[in-house]
């Protein structure tokens, strides 16, 4: 905290740092917020209005894990404090989910999605992350590449109906 309070400022000591955010989580959780509201608010804005739903979702979805592969420190430390909370993700999975009926309704998406498999195709890449070393960040992207083209609804196969994660048996 006392870094913190150095860093920011002319004025702000670390008593009115404590004052603001008394504990780690509220300081971190701050942060996040503020990283979202400059990064991937203006993004979700932008996308309602992109005519092309594929392209809309691809840029939501290239937005919140650019921000993750560049914040990774900042993740990793928000969520040792406990920081991270579904509230925050809920912001950004009920709008892409949206944008993925608008692009089912036009055809752009197979027709088998439902809105509760945004958040885990969303985890799903941001999984990638950590097997990428600081040499090649930018090795997700091959991944969401990937994950558009089986949201296509060419060639795709029939998904087993829609169960609790812990009932669904994959197909063999």
């Amino acid at each position: 905290m006392d870094e913190i309070a150095a860093a920011a400022d002319v004025g702000v000591g670390v008593a009115t740092l404590y004052r603001r955010f008394p504990h780690r989580q509220d300081l971190m959780r701050a942060v996040l917020e503020a990283r979202f509201e400059e990064v991937i608010t203006p993004v979700l804005a932008r996308v309602a209005a992109v005519d092309d739903p594929r392209e809309a979702v691809y840029l939501a979805l290239e937005s919140v894990v650019s921000l993750a592969s560049s914040e990774r420190p900042t993740l990793a430390a928000a969520n040792n404090v406990g920081a991270l909370t579904m509230d925050l993700a809920w912001r950004y999975f009920s709008p892409v989910a949206t944008l993925v009926s608008r692009g089912q309704s036009t055809g752009a998406f197979r027709p088998d999605l439902v809105p509760d498999d945004v958040p885990r195709l969303v985890l799903m890449l941001l999984g990638t992350l950590p097997s990428f070393p600081t040499s090649a960040p930018q090795g997700w992207r091959r991944y969401l590449d990937l994950l558009m083209d089986a949201l296509s609804p060419e060639g795709a196969s029939p998904l087993a109906p829609v169960s609790p994660v812990a009932e669904h048996t994959p197909r063999r």
